[in-house]
C-alpha cells in the first residue's frame, strides 16, 4: 500500500475510527531527516506482511496538517505513530540526524503490534 497524505483532522478522526492498524509519519517537507525517511516508509508500507495496514504522512506545516499534530500531540518531525482499533500502541521521534536505521524501531513495533490479538 502506498502512503497516503491526511490532509483534514477529520480525515484524521475517521481513519482512527476504522478497525485495523494506522501507521502515521508526521512530518514537515523542510525537515532534513523526514526526507531521509520517506522512502523507506514508503518500502515498509509496500511489504507483504503489511499489506492489511493503513500508512499516512501528515504535513504539520499545512494549517490542516497542524490541526491534525496537534491533536495527536506531536511536536517533533519526523513522528511515527502506530494506532491500533484506534488506540495509541507506539510512537517514537527519530532523532537529527536520523540513526543508522531510521525506521527499525518502526518496523520492529509494526511487527508486534500487528501480531497482537
Amino acid at each position: 500500500m502506498a502512503v497516503a497524505e491526511l490532509n483534514s483532522l477529520l480525515a484524521y478522526q475517521a481513519e482512527l475510527q476504522k478497525p485495523g492498524i494506522v501507521v502515521i509519519d508526521f512530518y514537515s517537507p523542510t525537515c532534513g531527516p523526514c526526507k531521509v525517511v520517506a522512502p523507506l516508509l514508503d518500502t515498509l508500507a509496500s511489504e507483504a506482511p503489511n499489506a492489511e495496514v493503513r500508512f499516512f504522512k501528515v504535513n504539520g506545516i499545512d494549517d490542516e496538517g497542524a490541526k491534525v499534530q496537534a491533536a495527536a500531540e506531536v511536536v517533533w518531525w519526523p513522528t511515527f505513530v502506530i494506532y491500533k482499533d484506534g488506540q495509541e500502541q507506539w510512537r517514537a521521534k527519530v532523532p537529527n540526524p536520523p540513526d543508522q536505521h531510521p525506521i527499525a524501531g518502526l518496523a520492529n513495533a509494526l511487527a508486534e503490534v500487528r501480531e497482537r490479538k
